[in-house]
């Protein structure tokens, strides 16, 4: 029970330190980071060197710390699980976090060409549960005498290299278009597919009946010996192995287009998958699986001294069958749309569109944007933003050039750091850059003001 606590604990504490989307990033045009969000976002630098990028986004929905945890007595902080169920959706309650390590970037502009290349350690996990999950681990079966109710959780752990080459194309001084392709090598990953674990409970001689089709999928992530005797890890040496055969490939497609003082960007991300297929298993249940009793999750959490005879109970029924088949997962994919305004030579303001797709839910978000050239060394920007059916998302970013040296930070929630208990998600970003001179196409970017738009749509 107490590692139960724990990791709950861990996960709502992690919520106030981590955070979800890049709303931020997208309005920082004078990095290199911003064609991560659009290939087709180019600085206004010449040659730039990216050479530590980190980003860490997580959400948690319908339950933040301070709901969870309470006082008790003597002062000390417990968990109230009540409070926790209490919060949760019948259906869906997910928790999502995304690692990004930005290893080593170039960027180099020549006449109406930038190229780019890049390497980054990509980590995402989600997890969606149905409320009765954790009703079942705390409170047991009994208020489910009669029903069979649907318990099952989706996951997916996903952590992978990836390796990028850019090329975005100033078609004209209005018109620029950009793609990426990535060549993806798989570090590990647990995913699970059908989704669909459904527990019956017989309301005449009280017995259990196990019903569905639950699979997870594994590569090199997970230990599983039996029942009780399962393992998932994720250790520090496999991060170190940059070629696997677990492969896969994704692009980046992306246009800019400038009408004036006016400007115009739609990007489609990470249109790709992975292939596990070195060092997989697949664990299956089978079903269905029967047995007696009642309360038997009460029992495994609350009884020590009589879990090994449950859990042998459960053993003696519980069947997982385990084979070695290839599988595929894809990544996130991302839609980022957004229109701008050069109001003077000091401020840009702007709004966003975004949109993703994974695990076939959808996640959208407006964001707001003012951009403000304060110094000809120092820019800072601001977003407000909705998301995730939330309206405090405001938003902070600051970029810092000191000679060749780029220093950036932003992060997408600032309320969280200043209540960092209360919040159901939290960002941030920070960066170190080289910026060498300053590209042809500013020129011609400058004399727009002075060509018909036509005239300069096909110059």
């Amino acid at each position: 029970m107490n590692k139960l606590l724990l990791i709950l604990g861990g996960l709502l504490l992690g919520n106030s330190l981590l955070a979800q989307q890049e709303l931020g990033l997208h309005f920082m045009r004078d990095t290199w980071q911003a064609s991560y969000t659009n290939p087709a976002l180019i600085p206004t630098t010449k040659f730039n060197i990216g050479l530590f990028g980190l980003s860490n986004n997580f959400l948690t929905e319908n339950i933040t710390f301070d709901q969870a945890i309470r006082d008790g007595e003597g002062g000390k902080r417990i968990l109230d699980v009540n409070a926790v169920i209490d919060n949760l959706d019948d259906n869906s309650n997910i928790i999502r976090e995304q690692l990004n390590i930005e290893t080593l970037n170039l960027g180099l502009s020549f006449g109406r060409f930038t190229l780019g290349l890049g390497h980054a350690i990509r980590f995402h996990g989600y997890m969606d549960y149905p409320k009765a999950l954790p009703q079942l681990i705390w409170e047991g079966n009994a208020q489910f005498i009669g029903q069979e109710v649907q318990f099952a959780p989706e996951v997916q752990l996903t952590a992978y290299n990836e390796f990028a080459a850019s090329l975005a194309l100033e078609l004209s001084p209005m018109l620029t278009v950009g793609g990426r392709v990535k060549f993806l090598t798989g570090i590990a990953d647990a995913s699970s597919s059908g989704n669909d674990l459904r527990l019956l409970t017989d309301d005449d001689i009280y017995q259990l009946r196990l019903n569905g089709n639950y699979v997870v999928n594994s590569s090199g992530a997970i230990d599983y010996d039996g029942f009780d005797e399962f393992t998932f890890e994720l250790n520090e040496d496999s991060f170190d192995e940059f070629f696997s055969s677990n492969t896969g490939w994704a692009f980046d497609l992306g246009l800019n287009a400038k009408f004036g003082r006016l400007d115009v960007a739609v990007s489609l991300l990470d249109i790709g998958s992975i292939t596990w297929d070195e060092n997989v298993t697949n664990y299956q249940v089978v079903t269905p699986s029967e047995f007696t009793g009642i309360d038997v999750a009460q029992d495994i959490l609350d009884d020590s001294e009589t879990i090994g005879s449950v859990i042998d109970s459960l053993r003696d029924q519980y069947e997982v069958l385990e084979t070695s088949e290839s599988y595929s997962t894809t990544l996130p994919r991302r839609l980022y749309l957004s229109v701008g305004y050069q109001f003077s030579d000091v401020w840009h303001f702007g709004g966003l569109f975004y949109n993703e797709r994974y695990r076939e839910q959808r996640f959208s978000s407006f964001a707001l944007s003012a951009n403000a050239q304060l110094l000809s060394w120092l820019r800072l920007g601001a977003t407000y933003a909705i998301r995730n059916e939330t309206f405090d998302n405001l938003g902070l970013n600051a970029v810092v050039k000191l000679g060749p040296v780029q220093l950036f930070a932003t992060t997408d929630n600032i309320i969280t750091a200043f209540n960092l208990t209360d919040s159901n998600s939290s960002h941030g970003r920070i960066g170190l850059n080289l910026a060498f001179g300053r590209r042809d196409g500013n020129r011609r970017r400058n004399d727009i003001d002075n060509i018909s738009d036509q005239d300069a749509f096909f110059n």
